[in-house]
């Protein structure tokens, strides 16, 4: 499994913002979006423990939530999870093993190119799905998750033909607006204070979810906080 980082901090984006969870940031991504936060995710000088079967991970994840007992949350995040979904599955079973009493809801964050695994699938409580358009400079692609009643669509917005461009995304591929945010684009506060009311008034008319960086707001562009 190539790791990232591993750190506990609070959900800043969809539909669990504001619960404080323990974070896995995979390395590695199918992707390459201009906007990207977490570039550092997929180029070199990532952590492999594949051949530690997991232990150290566990370890870690372990002594987080034995550290927070209030924290019954973990989210798989990257680079793109959904590379290493057979990892995941280990490091969740594992686990549960480590932490017998504690029962955990699992959140995957995905750019919805990469189907589930039943495997995963069955683990797995919600998919914070987030399509790229062609403004993140990569090619428009149909979104893998679309038949899970648990997967919610987070589109990252700073104009209004960015949202545009979202809807006819949302309509081409029939997602439900009930499950669909736009998520203001921006690494500091002040970037997405100044694009939000812009987002908003789209939001207002077209029935969609606004969300921010949540993470953004209170520490910037800050690692493992």
């Amino acid at each position: 499994m190539v790791i990232s980082e591993i750190f506990h901090s609070i959900q800043g984006e969809g539909p669990t913002t504001g619960r404080p969870a323990v974070f896995v940031r995979l390395g590695m991504c199918n992707l390459q979006c201009n906007f990207c936060d977490t570039p550092y995710t997929w180029k070199p000088g990532q952590e492999d423990y594949s051949d530690e079967a997991n232990e150290r991970i566990v370890e870690e994840i372990a002594k987080l939530l034995i550290a927070h007992p209030g924290t019954n949350m973990m989210i798989w995040t990257g680079g793109e999870p959904m590379l290493q979904q057979r990892d995941i599955v280990a490091t969740i079973d594992y686990l549960k093993e480590r932490i017998a009493d504690r029962v955990l809801e699992h959140e995957v964050e995905t750019n919805g190119t990469i189907a589930a695994h039943p495997e995963l699938d069955k683990r797995i409580d919600r998919y914070n799905c987030s399509p790229k358009t062609a403004m993140s400079g990569n090619n428009t692609y149909s979104v893998r998750l679309r038949d899970y009643a648990k997967t919610i669509y987070k589109y990252v917005v700073g104009t209004k033909e960015h949202c545009e461009e979202a809807l006819r995304e949302i309509e081409r591929q029939k997602l439900p607006r009930d499950r669909c945010f736009f998520m203001v684009l921006g690494t500091t506060a002040e970037e997405m204070l100044q694009r939000s009311p812009t987002i908003a008034e789209v939001c207002k008319k077209e029935g969609i979810t606004l969300c921010i960086r949540l993470q953004s707001v209170l520490w910037n562009s800050a690692r493992g906080v």
